[in-house]
């Protein structure tokens, strides 16, 4: 419902927000030139402009009609797929690169989509996850906006994601962004299923 609501004005807001990084994601995932992307939650679609900018084959996933609507309203050169991120109805190991960028928060089932992910990673492929670090006063605040809206949100430290990735056989790290929020890069470690 919040995203229904906020996908007219949802770009306008993270950049008034700053927490707008779509310019930075070309340099932050590089090489994505010739990649498979998947944009795992990616709304309306502002990562995989600039990214399908950038050279990559980007597919934006995200269950809100009305943010992909937006998207597609931008003509993108990306696919843009309505779908639940724990049943993602993609072929096994088909990306090269999977980013969920400011969306980790809002899966419910953070488990299920982990695995979704690493089935669909292919084999040293890299997982990028921009999210909030809960411990921050920010973040918070920004739980406290999110459940007035309706949008329950499930934050994860930093190191406690590390360690879920890591037992999923995604290995890698994190640092620190603005407004007390954190990206992480990690490499799939395991074969395709």
């Amino acid at each position: 419902m919040m995203f229904k609501v906020m996908a007219p004005f949802y770009d306008r807001f993270i950049r008034s927000a700053n927490i707008d990084y779509s310019k930075e994601m070309p340099e932050w995932l590089d090489p994505v030139k010739d990649m498979e992307v998947l944009d795992l939650g990616g709304g309306t679609g502002m990562n995989a402009e600039s990214l399908s900018g950038a050279g990559a084959r980007v597919t934006v996933a995200d269950t809100s009609q009305s943010m992909l609507n937006r998207a597609a309203a931008k003509n993108i050169p990306a696919r843009l797929v309505l779908a639940d991120a724990g049943a993602l109805p993609l072929p096994d190991c088909s990306f090269d690169i999977v980013l969920v960028s400011d969306a980790w928060h809002h899966f419910r089932n953070q488990a299920g989509i982990l695995g979704e992910i690493v089935r669909v990673l292919r084999p040293s492929g890299r997982l990028y996850l921009i999210d909030f670090d809960p411990g921050r006063k920010e973040t918070k605040l920004i739980a406290f906006f999110e459940r007035i809206l309706g949008e329950p949100s499930s934050f994860m430290a930093p190191d406690e994601l590390v360690e879920m990735l890591r037992v999923a056989g995604i290995m890698g790290s994190y640092r620190s962004l603005r407004l007390a929020q954190y990206i992480y890069r990690g490499v799939k470690q395991t074969p395709c299923r």
